[in-house]
């Protein structure tokens, strides 16, 4: 296309500027050279305005949404404020409902704060109860909260507490109503007793101590005066209430014995009930006891029945041991004396059994007028143990009760009946040292069922390691004595020469001769030595 045509030649002023556009208004009002101006003239701007725009329309949009998101995220936050105080209210609830059933549970204990009795009446431990349950459970009679309607084996007993009462109220000593005031008045010292909850009314406990604590004092009463009673003439009867009155979870508080007795008699009091009724049923025919002449009541409180058969089958002033050592000395003073010896000498394992200790020169001999069954001492300079001699083994129940109520008390007490039996489950070992122990007037007969009663014992006993054993200077004499080769080849030269009449008739012989020879031998060789 030729560039001179006159549509295309650009329309100039005489300057050589681009000439003036007339403009009119459109039909919008807008005049059309503006519009063109704008389009063409400052076509940028336009770009650049319609930028602003879109990013003030854009900033505007983001405002909106931030507000949008922030009124959200506080409506959010304000949920959770409400939520939170919600559960800081409902946790208030809570604590103050637990706050409120520990109180009640506090208000429930017995006594008062900073105030501890010692609880004296116990479970025995668990694993030596399974295997012996027969030994700790009442067969016959219950007493106290812990087998209280445990079987039916003992519900026949319930009508003859109901009738020892009757008979007790018919002494004329008190109305039931008395005992019934007396009762409940003992119920929360009596309850404190117990070394677990018992979970029984105040009301039901205290009837419980009136039932079981008047059929136990006419029990002993009716025994006293030899009335003539179904329960009493009944040896087999008689023997298991008996047995069951000393087993240790089946006890009752001894004040509790002691004010009902005091009130059937008159206010005899408890010396009269001790020395005079219950001393009868505390023979001993396990071994030695005190007896009734020479018996008087424990120093200090009497827990319950257990704890003073304890006493009168373990004199506190018997020490057993070598010699004198130990006597006059408190069980205090015993501990620290035990505490300051070296380990091997707290702690020593066992004997050597019966046998054993024949073997090595040790003389068996049964002791005579002995304190107390524990009352085994061993003499250094002869050799000779001596042991109270066991007369039969018919409460093997209320030994392992005695067991483990030495072991139910304080941690530091020293175990004098657990060390005994430890003593004799290591003497006597097989029948043989049964026999050997016989023959020397300590067992009344030897038999495998002596031995097996002593491993039976010991098998409810502690490890020797965790025994404050009181024997620990005899075990370490024993062991020294065993240790010396002399006691040895003496007691072999005493067994197979002088065992017999016989062989030391036969021995003597020998000596004779050869003190003849000898001195023949001198009177033939002199001569040479000194002709004149």
């Amino acid at each position: 296309m030729a560039m001179d045509s006159p549509l295309m030649e650009p329309l100039l002023d005489p300057n050589g500027n681009a000439p003036a556009v007339a403009t009119t208004p459109d039909d919008h009002g807008v005049a059309a050279g503006d519009e063109s101006s704008t389009v063409v003239g400052n076509g940028t701007d336009a770009d650049g305005s319609r930028a602003s725009a879109h990013a003030e329309e854009n900033d505007g949009g983001d405002d909106v949404e931030g507000d949008e998101m922030s009124a959200s995220m506080q409506r959010r936050l304000d949920e959770s404020s409400a939520v939170e105080d919600a559960d800081e209210v409902g946790d208030d609830a809570e604590a103050d409902e637990m706050a409120a059933r520990m109180e009640r549970r506090l208000a429930a204990l017995p006594g008062k704060p900073h105030e501890s009795e010692p609880f004296t009446i116990f479970r025995v431990a668990g694993p030596m109860r399974d295997r012996n349950r027969h030994l700790y459970e009442p067969q016959m009679v219950s007493l106290g909260p812990f087998h209280r309607g445990a079987g039916r084996h003992l519900d026949a007993m319930e009508a003859h507490k109901w009738r020892y009462l009757r008979d007790l109220l018919a002494r004329g000593g008190a109305t039931l109503a008395a005992y019934a005031r007396a009762a409940r008045a003992m119920e929360p010292r009596a309850r404190r007793r117990y070394a677990e909850p018992v979970p029984l009314p105040p009301a039901e406990f205290a009837e419980m101590l009136l039932l079981d604590g008047c059929f136990v004092v006419e029990f002993f009463l009716k025994g006293e005066e030899k009335a003539d009673d179904a329960l009493i003439d009944a040896s087999w009867a008689m023997q298991n209430v008996y047995n069951d009155l000393f087993l240790l979870e089946n006890q009752l508080p001894f004040f509790v014995l002691e004010r009902f007795y005091d009130m059937a008699t008159g206010g005899l009091g408890r010396d009269h009930l001790v020395t005079n009724v219950l001393v009868k049923y505390l023979t001993v025919d396990m071994g030695a006891a005190q007896d009734a002449e020479t018996a008087r009541p424990p120093d200090g409180e009497i827990h319950h029945l257990l704890h003073l058969y304890y006493h009168w089958f373990l004199p506190p002033e018997d020490r057993p041991g070598s010699g004198p050592a130990g006597a006059g000395k408190s069980e205090d003073e015993e501990f620290e004396e035990w505490m300051s010896k070296p380990m091997d000498e707290r702690i020593p394992w066992q004997l050597p059994s019966a046998s054993e200790l024949k073997d090595a020169g040790v003389t068996f001999r049964a002791k005579k007028s002995p304190r107390s069954l524990v009352n085994v001492t061993f003499d250094r300079r002869g050799g000779v143990l001596e042991i109270p001699a066991v007369e039969s083994y018919t409460n093997h129940a209320i030994f392992a009760n005695l067991l483990a109520y030495e072991q139910s008390r304080g941690r530091w007490e020293l175990q004098r009946l657990v060390s005994y039996v430890l003593l004799m489950a290591s003497v006597v070992d097989a029948r043989r040292d049964v026999e050997i122990l016989q023959r020397a007037g300590v067992f009344v007969k030897g038999d495998e069922e002596t031995a097996a009663f002593y491993a039976h014992l010991g098998e409810l006993c502690p490890p020797p390691e965790f025994v404050e054993n009181c024997y620990a200077d005899l075990f370490r004499d024993v062991r020294e004595h065993c240790g010396r080769s002399w006691n040895r080849h003496r007691a072999v030269l005493v067994h197979d020469y002088f065992s017999n009449p016989w062989t030391s008739m036969s021995a003597a012989a020998a000596v004779f001769l050869l003190v003849l020879t000898v001195v023949q031998t001198v009177y033939t060789v002199l001569p040479y030595y000194n002709p004149s």
